[in-house]
C-alpha cells in the first residue's frame, strides 16, 4: 500500500471518528435535555373525562402544597345516566408516577381506592351504578364522586420546586 492511499485511509478513519463522537455527544445532549425539560404547573394538568361519547377536560379540584391549607375550587358535576360508565384518561405528567382513584359511592360499603403504579394505565373505567355490597342486596350503590390523586412538582411562592398533592374531582348529582 502507498503512503498516499495510507495516508487518505488515516484520513476517513479519523473523520469517521469525529462523526460517531459527535453522534454521540449529540445524543447524550438531547437525551438529558429531554430529561431535565420542566413540565407543566398542576394548575394547568387537565383529564379527559368521556361519557356517552361526550368529551370534556377538567382541570384540578384542589393542589396543595404537602403540609399547608388546601384551596379548594368547583366540584365538576357530570349528569350521567345509572347505566353510564365514565372514562378518565389522565396525561403523562399524571401516569408516569403512581396515582391515586377514589370512588365514594352512596353506600360506604361500595367505595373503593386504587392506587395505580407508574405507566400501568392511562385510563380507566367508572360505572355509575355497581352490584349490591353488603346489607343492601335490593340497591345498586350510585356513584356520589370520584377523584384523582397526584403528587406532582410545581413552584411555590418564592418560585422553588415544590411537591403538591393534586386532585381532580368529579361528582355526580343525586337522582330526585
Amino acid at each position: 500500500m502507498s503512503r498516499k492511499s495510507r495516508r487518505k485511509n488515516l484520513q476517513q478513519i479519523v473523520a469517521l471518528l469525529v462523526a460517531v463522537v459527535v453522534v454521540v455527544i449529540a445524543s447524550v445532549a438531547f437525551q438529558r435535555w429531554w430529561n431535565n425539560r420542566p413540565g407543566p404547573e398542576p394548575k394547568d394538568v387537565a383529564i379527559t373525562v368521556t361519557v356517552n361519547g361526550t368529551e370534556q377536560e377538567v382541570l384540578p379540584y384542589s393542589i396543595c402544597e404537602l403540609g399547608s391549607n388546601c384551596v379548594e375550587n368547583k366540584v365538576t358535576m357530570l349528569d350521567v345516566a345509572d347505566d353510564a360508565k365514565i372514562s378518565i384518561k389522565v396525561p403523562r405528567y399524571v401516569y408516569d408516577h403512581e396515582w391515586t382513584q377514589l370512588t365514594i359511592y352512596d353506600n360506604p360499603a361500595a367505595n373503593d381506592e386504587k392506587l395505580h403504579g407508574a405507566h400501568e394505565r392511562d385510563t380507566i373505567e367508572v360505572p355509575v351504578t355497581i352490584d349490591p355490597v353488603g346489607d343492601k342486596k335490593d340497591v345498586r350503590p350510585r356513584l356520589v364522586v370520584v377523584e384523582i390523586r397526584s403528587v406532582m412538582i410545581g413552584h411555590d411562592a418564592q418560585g422553588e420546586q415544590t411537591p403538591q398533592t393534586t386532585t381532580w374531582s368529579l361528582g355526580i348529582p343525586e337522582k330526585k
